[in-house]
């Protein structure tokens, strides 16, 4: 994320790539919240691109608007994942292709840590391909439920 804290809407819609209409697209449609201040006054925030970048992100993984939308709340942690998955291949690329242990069980210090919930994360080896963000999703979605406070 760009990091500098407020943005007009031509501003947020340079730093995410995406046309200043899609921009305004997505906050008419729900998918970002509208922007604080009224008028000339109005603004965004990281919080927005955030929002901006996830949403941008899910609807190219094939998420439709309506979903995005209905699962808005639990989808932050699409783009969480996204980001760490990002972070983890710079430091693979930097330190050089790292593998498994060789007697089958995982070395969590060898493997990519996704959070999928307060208290769970999956584990994969650095050898083992990622599922399609999308898939990540989907699978946080399914621990979240199964792990989440009982009524």
């Amino acid at each position: 994320m760009a990091g500098s804290g407020t943005y007009t809407a031509e501003t947020l819609a340079f730093c995410a790539g995406l046309p200043l209409r899609t921009v305004r697209y997505y906050v008419q449609e729900g998918l970002v919240d509208p922007p604080l201040g009224r008028g000339r006054g109005a603004h965004f925030t990281d919080h927005h691109l955030a929002q901006l970048q996830q949403a941008r992100t899910l609807q190219n993984s094939g998420f439709s608007l309506e979903a995005i939308r209905e699962r808005r709340g639990d989808l932050s942690l699409g783009l969480q994942v996204m980001q760490q998955v990002k972070e983890t291949r710079r430091q693979w690329r930097r330190a050089g292709a790292v593998t498994a242990a060789e007697d089958g069980e995982l070395d969590p210090g060898d493997c990519l840590r996704i959070p999928m919930a307060e208290g769970v994360e999956l584990l994969v080896a650095n050898d083992q391909p990622l599922p399609s963000p999308r898939e990540l999703v989907e699978i946080a979605l399914h621990i979240r439920k199964a792990f989440g406070p009982r009524s």
